[in-house]
């Protein structure tokens, strides 16, 4: 039991963005036409028109479906589908509901279009039979997708550690300050004063009371809960923590200038020169920091971003 256990709350990734949403919708969609149109369950007739159109009808109730699952499941319970929350264990109960919606979807749908009679027996059936059908499989390819997005991960996790030097360098601000005289009296005032400004950051409270001052050099990460956001910096060589009511949109306005502050997932902002390691599991990256405990996420479309930032940076 324990072994299960373990393996139902091991990471799963779960798709929060609409349109890969909507296109997995429509996959199965077309998954459901064809084989329904090469098994034709649809009575003895004969007549192609009548079956692709029955066929066109249970494809186009599994999208939508589908569609209802996500849009009105995810507003309805946002704390729930969360991804760094989200598990094996999760994912098969969230495959097993979009099973048995479809189900009754396309019950109804007999009812409507195919002459058929409701009744609370026979829906309890229909789904009883549907989740014992669809369980297994939708379980296996759970698990086995799982395995192969773990050491995908993993693999290209430790393809970017071996590129990262084992002192990361310092960011941009501190290279100016280190530039010779000489080279200084060459830049115009203008810059001057832009350098010397960019040398500390502000984050504000929406209140505008309420406000933390640093060295860019000193801040590392910034993650949102909710209204308020986490400033992780480091003071005198300890790390530090301040909480703000503000939105990480309005602090990555005020990092927008530094090229070594990069949102990296929409609830995270990591100055990548403080990234010591790359981690991997099956959700995507995860980003170890200096003096930092926990991990910062990195979302799977930003991956070959991160990477490419990463090797721009640290040559």
């Amino acid at each position: 039991m324990k072994k299960i256990l373990a393996i139902l709350i091991k990471s799963y990734p779960l798709e929060e963005r609409k349109p890969a949403q909507l296109k997995l919708a429509f996959i199965f969609g077309i998954i459901v036409f064809l084989v329904l149109f090469i098994l034709r369950p649809f009575g003895t007739t004969t007549n192609l028109t009548t079956i692709v159109l029955n066929c066109a009808i249970a494809a186009l109730i599994t999208f939508v479906t589908i569609v209802f699952d996500f849009f009105v499941f995810f507003s309805i319970f946002p704390l729930y589908f969360k991804e760094e929350k989200w598990t094996i264990g999760r994912e098969i109960i969230w495959t097993l509901l979009i099973i048995l919606t479809i189900a009754t979807a396309n019950m109804l749908a007999g009812v409507i279009f195919w002459n058929g009679k409701f009744s609370l027996n026979g829906w309890l059936r229909m789904i009883f039979y549907t989740a014992i059908i669809g369980i297994a499989p939708a379980t296996i390819s759970i698990l086995i997708n799982q395995a192969r997005l773990l050491n995908k991960y993993r693999k290209e996790a430790g393809e970017i550690n071996e590129q990262l030097p084992s002192k990361p360098s310092s960011i941009i601000i501190e290279e100016e300050k280190n530039s010779t005289p000489n080279e200084l009296i060459e830049i115009n005032n203008d810059v001057l004063q832009e350098k010397n400004t960019l040398e500390l950051i502000t984050f504000k409270a929406e209140n505008e009371k309420d406000s933390l001052t640093i060295l860019a050099t000193n801040f590392l990460a910034a993650t949102s809960a909710d209204n308020y956001v986490k400033i992780f910096y480091e003071d005198g060589g300890k790390l530090k923590t301040t909480i703000l009511r503000s939105t990480l949109k309005k602090v990555e306005e005020n990092t927008a200038l530094f090229r070594h502050f990069f949102r990296c997932h929409r609830t995270a902002i990591v100055n990548m020169d403080a990234i010591q390691n790359v981690s991997g599991n099956a959700q995507g990256y995860r980003l170890q920091l200096t003096s930092l405990t926990e991990e910062i996420p990195v979302s799977r479309n930003l991956n070959s971003v991160i990477k490419e930032k990463l090797a721009a940076i640290r040559p």
